[in-house]
Order: structure tokens, then sequence, then C-alpha cells
């Protein structure tokens, strides 16, 4: 089990609606699932709206909430940012966090364009000691992969 004494992954999510939910659940639960190398400190959730956000962060566990994505990925006590906003906003989102030294973890669907997702690889290529991932949760499902 992950513990206190583990080293802090500090986590911005953006966007809380269902998605959102199922992975603060998630980041909640994770060391207790497995034994992890760093420990998920659910740091900062965002949306649009101050007072819906801030209901979410109580709701789901995050330590405060902003409305502002562009300055939550330029704050250094950032580590990783997770996507789970609408689709068409994922690769101006992704793009900005790996540019500014996050780590990033997308939702389906990646892009909505070949231009767009094919941008946004380019830019994990540009930082190559970042982690760009897509969320593909059931892609080990034995049943989906068959």
């Amino acid at each position: 089990m992950t513990t206190a004494a583990t080293p802090a992954l500090r986590v911005a999510m953006i966007g809380y609606a269902f998605m959102g939910a199922a992975h603060s659940q998630a980041w909640r639960t994770a060391g207790h699932v497995a034994e992890l190398p760093l420990r998920p400190e659910m740091a900062v959730v965002v949306g649009r709206r101050a007072d819906a956000v801030a209901r979410a962060a109580d709701h789901l566990g995050w330590s405060e909430s902003d409305v502002d994505w562009h300055r939550v990925i330029e704050r250094d006590d950032i580590d990783l940012v997770d996507i789970c906003t609408p689709g068409d906003t994922h690769a101006e989102i992704a793009q900005a966090a790996l540019a500014a030294g996050k780590h990033v973890l997308c939702e389906k669907p990646l892009a909505n364009t070949v231009a767009q997702a094919e941008a946004m690889g380019a830019a994990a290529r540009q930082a190559p000691t970042l982690q760009a991932m897509v969320g593909f949760t059931y892609r080990r499902t034995p049943a989906v992969a068959l």
C-alpha cells in the first residue's frame, strides 16, 4: 500500500463532470489497489464556473479549485495534468501542459482530427522526460480484447 511517506505526484484535473468523477475515484484509491512509486495528491480541479467547480472539489476530494486551466498548468506545484474535458479541448490543453513541463493523462477521444493528434504526438516527443498517456481504461479487459 502506498503510504504518506511515498513522494507525491501532484495532480491537476481539468474537467469534473462524469469522467472527472470517475478519475477522482481512481486518484483517491490507486494507492490502495497497487503499490505505487508516487502517491497521487489531488491538488486542484478546474472548471468553467467558480461555484460549481468549488462544489465539485469538495464533493470529489480535491484540495482546491480554479477556473483557469492556463494558470493551473503553469503552477510549479503541479506534476501531472489529467484532462477530462469535452474532446474538442483535449489537444490544446495537452499541448500546453506538455510545453509547461507537466505529465499528461488525456481521456478519449484523444483529438478530433488526425492533425490534432499528430500535433499532440509531436508535443510529447519534444518533451522526452515526460509521460503522455491516453486513458484506455479497458484495453486489457479480457472481454474487450476478445
